[in-house]
């Protein structure tokens, strides 16, 4: 007959589970203020989101500190184990989530000094694509349902495709009037930002079928992030000869 885990054990896990969903739920205010902070060209709310990352940090820290000393006590049933991997690992995937939300912030800086550029509605627009995909993870883990978290996995391509029609849309910007290439740059990065987001939504939802299942998905990931090999026409000038 099997014995179960020890109390301890127990309560250390459910402190560990607590500690994840306080990390969450500061992530995804995080990533919400950045992305409204964008949007409204907010410099205080960029600011003060640029100094709340310490926090998610030092959450990181002490769920890092907590599995350890957990994996300490001794040897844990399967099913405990795989939730004690599994919360090590979303905690470092949402510590890079509150890495981007800062990064965003750090570039609303830079282009809300700026006259807007004609792409900046598209990349907000992408933002929210990317909090709602997040969100949509988050829940699915909270409840472990995986109907929930494959769709967000097997969504991440359009959240890709976005990316793709938003970047063509500044480089053409870019080559349409050239003054406005230092905020189209960030505006890049700020989409870049927001799509990484939806990489490490779908690696939260592979690791919530990890915990629920104890196997991988199998299946290959969508993806479909093309501007690496994108080549955008510059447009033609008026009053050229020809045409």
């Amino acid at each position: 007959m099997a014995t179960a885990a020890p109390q301890s054990s127990y309560q250390a896990r459910l402190a560990l589970e607590t500690a994840l969903s306080r990390m969450a739920a500061q992530v995804e205010s995080q990533l919400a203020k950045a992305v409204t902070a964008f949007e409204r060209r907010d410099l205080p709310a960029a600011e003060a989101i640029i100094a709340a990352d310490a926090r998610i940090d030092a959450l990181d820290d002490q769920i890092e500190f907590q599995v350890m000393e957990l994996l300490k006590t001794g040897p844990l049933p399967e099913e405990a184990l795989r939730e004690v991997m599994t919360i090590g690992k979303l905690a470092g995937e949402l510590e890079r989530v509150g890495d981007l939300a800062k990064n965003v912030a750090k570039r609303t800086l830079v282009v809300s000094l700026e006259a807007p550029a004609r792409p900046t509605s598209g990349v907000a627009r992408m933002g929210r694509a990317s909090l709602r995909q997040f969100s949509d993870i988050l829940n699915a883990y909270a409840a472990r349902n995986l109907d929930a978290a494959r769709a967000v996995w097997g969504g991440d391509d359009e959240l890709d495709e976005l990316y793709n029609s938003i970047f063509e849309e500044i480089l053409l910007a870019m080559m349409d009037d050239p003054a406005r290439v230092n905020a189209c740059t960030h505006l890049v990065f700020t989409a870049k930002n927001f799509e990484r987001v939806g990489d490490h939504a779908t690696n939260i939802a592979e690791a919530l079928h990890f915990l629920v299942t104890g196997s991988r998905l199998m299946e290959q990931r969508p993806k479909g992030d093309k501007t690496s090999t994108t080549i955008v026409s510059p447009p033609k000038q008026s009053g050229t000869a020809g045409g």
